[in-house]
């Protein structure tokens, strides 16, 4: 699997820090279910894999 880095701004930063602090477990969830897609980037990307044919 690809290494890949993701940049979290002051912002997210701050989301993620409440939601640990309120130990709040499906705004978790829900935070990791976006982060997910943010991993796995769009198809047909110039960096990622080419569209099925």
């Amino acid at each position: 699997m690809a290494t890949k880095e993701i940049a979290f701004s002051d912002a997210e930063q701050m989301q993620i820090e409440g939601i640990v602090i309120d130990k709040d477990k499906e705004e978790a969830l829900k935070y990791l279910a976006g982060l997910v897609d943010r991993l796995k980037g769009h198809p047909g990307h110039a960096c990622g894999p080419k569209p099925a044919k």
